[in-house]
């Protein structure tokens, strides 16, 4: 679970979600599929993800993010690569939620998916996506409940500037989420 902010009729609200975005219409909590990133270019395709656009995007805090180099490396074990802005300790990441009911216990449970585009050049260098990184400005305007056609909303998704972008090879533990300890950004050498 991670603090996710996403907009209500009373204003801003933070709550912690479950990363791997459930649609209404999914009978258990495990799809046959992966919900953890949403590609930016396939939402309005997307039976999953359709109907989140207009109404359902959040914004999820990071303070940095990992990605495989998939470009050197076509088949695992992967090496990883941390990704971190110079400007801001702490970034937006855009992405979509989704309170689900589980149809057996009724249950409801808070799933959100992060959106990911086209990579600028630093991460480029390693993969072939990049989550979709929002400034304060694009902040306001993603969860802003009056803006809610997709020629509004998706221009909002694009690369991050790689000027304003650093990254490093770190230890093979960033490959799993649940690894969120100071160690795992640590620079470890190619």
């Amino acid at each position: 679970m991670n603090p996710v902010v996403y907009m209500t009729a009373d204003g801003v609200q933070i709550k912690n979600m479950y990363w791997s975005f459930l649609p209404s219409w999914a009978k258990e909590k495990r799809l046959k599929f992966s919900t953890f990133n949403a590609r930016d270019d396939r939402l309005l395709e997307s039976k999953v993800y359709k109907s989140a656009v207009p109404g359902q995007r959040c914004i999820i805090p990071a303070t940095y993010f990992f990605e495989p180099d998939k470009k050197h490396y076509p088949k695992p074990p992967h090496p990883w690569y941390c990704f971190k802005l110079n400007d801001q300790k702490v970034f937006s990441l855009a992405g979509l939620y989704n309170p689900w009911t589980d149809p057996k216990t009724g249950e409801e449970l808070y799933t959100y998916t992060i959106i990911t585009t086209e990579p600028n050049a630093v991460v480029g260098a390693y993969h072939d996506r990049e989550p979709a990184i929002l400034d304060s400005t694009q902040e306001k305007q993603w969860l802003n409940p009056d803006l809610t056609e997709p020629q509004q909303i998706l221009p909002l998704l694009k690369p991050y500037p790689p000027e304003k972008m650093e990254s490093w090879r770190v230890a093979d533990a960033a490959k799993n989420p649940r690894n969120d300890y100071p160690e795992v950004i640590k620079p470890v050498s190619d």
